[in-house]
């Protein structure tokens, strides 16, 4: 071997040794250790030189907790809108975790961070405020606000709240029982899902319009905006576009970087649940106008068949700015405090529901349960 070839030999093995943990490193500062590597690789590539090692598969990459200088950017979304498949893409490509103002089940689908809000653990937290009140009220200088059309996002809701899963759709059998239920609560929740995404537009934040739909069918084009967005990010640089590409577009199904596998469907496959009577009650002005600012202007006048081949957004994402009257260091929106979109005339009791239906049983004869069971 020449000399060139031992130096080369010898580099390598120090590189690799590098790589090894001494012994009682936390993860947090395994995780740091591997950041700092790719942060190290990414430079020798960018010099032009060879790597001296493959990078870790990003399947088994560890993930940060980081302090955010600012107040947190928030994923807001009407559920089932794909708020976790962001997230979940989001932590994939930054491997930064991202935070939840509720504790729900999804800690088990490895998203770490429910309840986690402040900025001194996270940059950006998942929210469906005012949909529902989470916990505690924080702050939020900016928001992504993922949207989904609401046929296919009131069906899952609806699912959801039927089956208590994120994964299993009703039977057959249980919605031909539940027709009558099924229209009563899509007529209470459309006024759910317009009031809480004029919530958002109204705000005087800096906001980015992310369409699910774009999301699923362009993951790379969407998550680049996203990442641009809520890390304020003057230009692209090769290191995250290097990240996605590794993390999303080398991956063969858009299914296998969730957090868990959706439901079977796609695009609109839920509009031929919707009767004519309940689709004429749903188009007032305002659902129509709304529906323009969301970029599903042109949904009703198309077949559900063909919505999978709607044009995505331009630059698939559309930005708005705060206005020019906000103070230095900009506006933040307080969540969890005032009053929700979801009121006393848009609730359901479910439980009762599923009692009655016999998908669940009422073992419980405390007097609570009696009474909730009566309502």
């Amino acid at each position: 071997q020449s000399i060139i070839q031992y130096y080369e030999q010898d580099l390598k093995e120090k590189m690799q040794a590098d790589r090894l943990y001494p012994k009682n490193v936390t993860v947090e500062e395994m995780a740091d250790m591997e950041w700092n590597n790719l942060l190290k690789l990414a430079s020798l590539r960018n010099g032009g030189n060879q790597l001296p090692h493959d990078p870790i598969p990003t399947q088994f990459e560890l993930l940060l907790f980081s302090s955010c200088p600012r107040a947190v950017a928030v994923l807001a979304s009407y559920p089932r809108s794909g708020n976790s498949l962001m997230r979940t893409l989001y932590e994939h490509t930054t491997l930064r975790v991202t935070g939840s103002d509720m504790q729900g089940g999804l800690a088990k689908h490895d998203l770490v961070g429910e309840m986690a809000v402040t900025t001194n653990k996270v940059q950006f937290v998942k929210t469906h405020y005012p949909e529902r009140r989470g916990t505690p009220p924080f702050q939020a200088s900016r928001a992504v606000l993922l949207v989904r059309n609401p046929f296919d996002a009131i069906d899952s809701f609806f699912n959801l709240m039927m089956t208590g899963t994120h994964t299993t759709s009703i039977s057959n059998d249980i919605r031909e029982k539940t027709t009558q239920l099924w229209e009563e609560f899509v007529l209470k929740e459309i006024r759910v899902w317009k009031k809480f995404h004029l919530y958002w537009l109204n705000q005087d934040i800096p906001l980015l319009l992310i369409r699910y739909e774009d999301l699923i069918r362009r993951p790379d084009r969407v998550m680049e905006r996203v990442i641009q967005f809520v890390l304020e990010i003057q230009r692209m640089g090769s290191f995250f576009g290097e990240r996605i590409d590794r993390c999303i577009r080398e991956q063969e199904e858009i299914e296998r970087l969730g957090s868990y596998k959706p439901r079977s469907g796609g695009i609109g496959k839920a509009f031929s649940k919707y009767s004519a009577e309940i689709l004429k009650e749903l188009q007032d002005v305002e659902f129509i106008m709304l529906m323009e600012r969301l970029g599903y202007g042109s949904l009703m006048r198309t077949p559900w068949e063909k919505w999978a081949e709607m044009p995505p957004l331009k630059d698939h994402g559309i930005e708005y700015l705060p206005s020019t009257s906000a103070p230095e260091g900009g506006n933040i929106v307080v969540l969890n405090k005032g009053e929700l979109a979801r009121g006393p005339k848009e609730q359901t009791n479910w439980r009762k529901i599923k009692v009655e239906l016999g998908i669940v049983e009422n073992k419980c004869s405390c007097e609570r349960c009696k009474s909730m069971s009566k309502r």
